[in-house]
């Protein structure tokens, strides 16, 4: 198993009173992907940037997602409330 940590940026819309999800954006470091949700929580309703382990070869994710910023509007699964 050779796992990788991928560092995510995933910006939300707004389509009437829906959430949907923009194309998400990977980044190289904790840092990045905080500095990204920022620049991008202009752009977007809402943003957030999260870490994740994964096994590189499967696909499959070893923890749960560690959150590294939240900005504006987001689903309810992604929310700090």
């Amino acid at each position: 198993m050779s796992e990788k940590t991928y560092y995510v940026v995933q910006p939300f819309e707004k389509k009437g009173r829906r959430l949907t999800a923009a194309p998400a954006t990977q980044c190289r470091s904790d840092d990045e992907a905080i500095a990204r949700a920022e620049r991008d929580a202009k752009r977007y309703v809402g943003v957030v940037a999260f870490r994740q382990v994964a096994d590189d070869e499967t696909g499959e994710t070893a923890d749960e997602p560690v959150f590294l910023a939240r900005h504006g509007e987001l689903p309810s699964e992604m929310s700090d409330e």
